[in-house]
């Protein structure tokens, strides 16, 4: 049986977005989550952002192109959510393409930046555009999604790849 690459997401457990465009869709929910089963659950689904070490990030849910969040919590978190595509919003960083599906957990990839610097040093965490995500003074860990996010201090950056399930050291 020939199946086509969309076929092969959909039984892997990605749900597709009816917005936009379908493969971008497909591909942001495989890069940023891991949709699981969970018997638990019936109708609805779970956002879930579980960090390798505890912090105290900022996460957002959003409704897409909403401003107003429709949820939200501190740390290692757990959203039941209706099925559907949602925006969530880590530290500032904002992932697009999160699939909720009926009875499933959608864990979103994250890792934890751990920055050593003295008490009067400010830290951002910038995207790649320069523009500030989070941040503080001296030594602290920041719970992110995956990818690249730039380490800014006294004007200079330096670009860091946070990784899933991992503590990065800066």
């Amino acid at each position: 049986m020939r199946m086509t690459a969309l076929g092969v997401l959909a039984m892997a457990g990605l749900a597709l977005a009816p917005a936009g465009n379908a493969q971008d869709n497909a591909q942001d929910a495989e890069i940023c989550c891991e949709i699981v089963p969970n018997p638990a659950l019936r109708r609805l689904g779970r956002v879930v952002v579980a960090y390798p070490e505890q912090v105290s990030a900022r996460i957002d849910v959003f409704r897409p192109g909403e401003e107003r969040s429709i949820a939200s919590s501190y740390g290692d978190a757990g959203f039941d959510l209706f099925p559907g595509t949602y925006e969530v919003v880590i530290s500032g960083k904002r992932v697009t393409g999160v699939t909720v599906r009926s009875g499933h957990d959608t864990r979103i990839k994250v890792g934890v930046l751990r920055v050593t610097a003295s008490d009067g040093t400010r830290v951002d965490i910038v995207d790649a555009g320069g523009e500030r995500l989070t941040g503080d003074y001296g030594t602290d860990a920041y719970g992110l999604p995956i990818g690249e996010v730039g380490v800014q201090i006294a004007g200079q950056t330096e670009t860091v790849v946070v990784t899933a399930g991992q503590v990065t050291e800066f």
